[in-house]
């Protein structure tokens, strides 16, 4: 069985090991659809993509694939629907496997039928002013909806039309002082002078929002209902980007909307990037995923990029974007205390163990 896994691995920890020792058997394979250089958070990954990709196969995976900035920046429900379909695209994933706060698959099933069923409903509860999860919750009432990776869980769901198997989370929690299972509190921990932060970009930052007027902030996914002109307010006062999020977020608009749009907004994603994968990305495989590549080469639905040159010798829509995807990792580059030269998404070779 081939399973398939939507991740970050930001950076990968104990709690990710355990899942894929929980789904994966002696003639299993694991294909993971990891974030690149930007994650769903709206921040830079504390490693790059080629570092992150090593460590996943390293415990256990057989193939790492990326989902593209343009496409990990997006929402929980575009991130989700991105991952699944980046996954569905190689033609050889068999199942859906993530962790979750609970292992109840039918319950997160049932809740994004819910969901579906009850958009409208919804659409009339965010009237009130209020952010699209409380929205949700308002309407859905469920506890399953109060835990991020339970949210993510009923996003991939909703977008897939692959057998799924939740396994249940190990650990204190997302967000804990949990220094084996928790992303977040491992982040904190991690020496600033080796891992990425926008923060070494913070000037960068505040002069490219400073150059944008309303029009080209209405250009961001997420951008609606006047929050445009409240952005171009706050960069104008803002002196740091914590205090340009604190300016902008209200009960509407949480703080993760508020980071998705700055980043995207400093990386210049517009709406005219697609909203799903254009083309498969190999960062990596092990022994078993040299075989699957090979199986993919045959079955992907989507071309398959596994150095520059292929990037060039497909389309020119494609082409530009890996060459977006180019300049976004030249970006990161700049986001560690000692920047990191140019080129690297052009020169990296695939990571084979």
């Amino acid at each position: 069985m081939n399973f398939g896994v939507i991740c970050e691995f930001n950076p990968f920890h104990k709690g990710h090991k355990y899942l894929f020792d929980r789904i994966k058997g002696e003639n299993d394979c694991i294909i993971c659809a990891m974030s690149g250089n930007y994650v769903q958070r709206g921040e830079a990954a504390v490693y790059g993509k080629f570092e992150r990709a090593k460590s996943a196969i390293e415990n256990g995976a057989d193939l790492v694939i990326e989902i593209p900035s343009w496409l990990s920046t997006l929402s929980a429900q575009g991130f989700a629907y991105a991952g699944v379909k980046t996954l569905e695209a190689t033609g050889i994933c068999e199942r859906l496997a993530f962790g979750a706060e609970t292992d109840d698959i039918e319950a997160l099933k049932n809740i994004a039928v819910n969901i579906k069923d009850k958009s409208n409903e919804i659409k009339e509860e965010l009237k009130k002013g209020i952010s699209y999860p409380s929205a949700r919750q308002n309407i859905i009432k469920s506890e399953l909806l109060k835990t991020p990776n339970n949210i993510l869980g009923i996003e991939y769901l909703s977008s897939t039309k692959l057998e799924a198997v939740a396994i249940e989370r190990i650990g204190k929690g997302h967000d804990s002082d949990d220094a084996l299972y928790s992303a977040s509190e491992i982040r904190k921990r991690l020496p600033k002078e080796e891992t990425a932060s926008l923060k070494n970009c913070e000037k960068a930052i505040l002069y490219k929002l400073r150059t944008m007027s309303t029009d080209d902030f209405l250009k961001i996914d997420d951008v609606n209902e006047g929050l445009e002109n409240r952005i171009v307010s706050a960069v104008k006062t803002a002196t740091n980007i914590e205090e340009l999020y604190d300016s902008v977020k209200t009960k509407r608009y949480t703080l993760s909307r508020i980071r998705r749009i700055v980043l995207r907004a400093f990386l210049g994603i517009d709406n005219s990037f697609p909203k799903e994968p254009e083309y498969i990305r190999v960062l990596g495989f092990s022994n078993k995923g040299k075989d699957l590549l090979k199986e993919m080469a045959e079955k992907a639905e989507l071309p398959v990029i596994s150095k520059y040159s292929d990037a060039l010798n497909t389309n020119d829509n494609i082409e530009k974007l890996f060459e977006a995807e180019s300049r976004f990792t030249d970006i990161h580059s700049l986001c560690f205390s000692t920047p990191k030269p140019c080129g690297i998404d052009k020169s990296a070779k695939m990571i084979i163990i």
